[in-house]
């Protein structure tokens, strides 16, 4: 009665994004509600809530726990209960639902796994992940006609600018500007010969009438939630979790390529946590493309 339609207001006024109320839905449906749908508000027991917490895996009982207690938040202001039991101490769970896998592509790999999946629906967006720092939903929404050419010490790039993202759900991107930071939405900078096969994917699909560069077949691209398995056909036996690839992209940018950690923190949309960073820092597009261009000439001795 409350709580939903507080979610519905805050989403409306981008105070929360949607993927969140997706999340906290989700975190009733499957583990607050099974154990106290049914319980009045006035008859929680803080040992009961303990042994509940006990049993879930330590994100999924941090995150159950903050839904309970907004709810009982507003049984607590609007006077059905005099005080809220989940704003009392408890001792969280530590033990992990599962372990993602931690593995990520050398310079090698990716350049092999970049052969096997040319000309599947994920070249695309794992180009813009494995090379140029997109996270999975970013490389999903990018359109043909804003990728641009860029050239610098002696080398092709591709530039993309991020302003959108596919959810994990649903048919069409969220609207431009709805990204995970406000400092998502950037330039990635994607060297030759990746940038310049991005270049030429483009090319295809504006000459295609295509609207998307990842196309699913429809019109549209696919989303986070399909993504998953068109990635795992393509790529094979050689598959990792596709958000790894950012974190691959990171690791080939410093140790192979040498780009200096600042200009690959912009490049990944993050803050640089120094007065310089937050307040002085603020390259162009051209600046990115020169060092980047310039760091990978030289690890190639070019």
């Amino acid at each position: 009665m409350w709580y939903v339609p507080w979610m519905d207001r805050r989403v409306a006024e981008g105070k929360a994004k949607d993927g969140t109320r997706r999340a906290y839905d989700n975190a009733w449906r499957l583990h607050i509600a099974p154990r106290w749908g049914s319980v009045p508000v006035d008859s929680i027991r803080p040992a009961d809530v303990q042994e509940w917490l006990y049993s879930l895996p330590a994100a999924t009982a941090q995150q159950a726990v903050s839904v309970l207690r907004r709810v009982l938040d507003f049984a607590v202001r609007y006077e059905v209960v005099p005080t809220n039991k989940l704003r009392l101490r408890y001792e969280m769970p530590t033990r992990k639902s599962f372990a993602r896998s931690a593995e990520v592509y050398d310079l090698a790999r990716a350049e092999r796994v970049l052969e096997a999946v040319r000309g599947r629906l994920s070249e695309a967006p794992y180009i813009l992940a494995c090379f140029g720092s997109a996270r999975t939903g970013e490389a999903l929404g990018v359109r043909p006609d804003e990728v641009g050419r860029a050239e610098s010490h002696g080398l092709v790039l591709a530039t993309v600018p991020i302003a959108r993202r596919m959810g994990w759900a649903g048919d069409f991107p969220l609207p431009d500007g709805d990204l995970k930071t406000p400092q998502s939405e950037r330039t990635l900078v994607i060297p030759e010969p990746y940038g310049t096969r991005l270049l030429e994917i483009a090319d295809e699909r504006i000459a295609g009438g295509y609207e998307w560069l990842a196309d699913r077949g429809d019109g549209l691209p696919p989303n986070r939630a399909s993504l998953r398995s068109i990635w795992a056909r393509d790529a094979g036996g050689d598959a990792i979790p596709f958000a790894n690839l950012r974190n691959s992209w990171r690791t080939i940018a410093q140790y192979e390529w040498g780009i200096d950690p600042d200009t690959l923190e912009l490049l990944m949309g993050h803050v640089i946590p120094t007065v310089t960073g937050r307040h002085y820092l603020r390259p162009s597009v051209d600046d990115l493309v020169s060092a980047v261009a310039k760091a990978v000439a030289q690890s190639r001795g070019t």
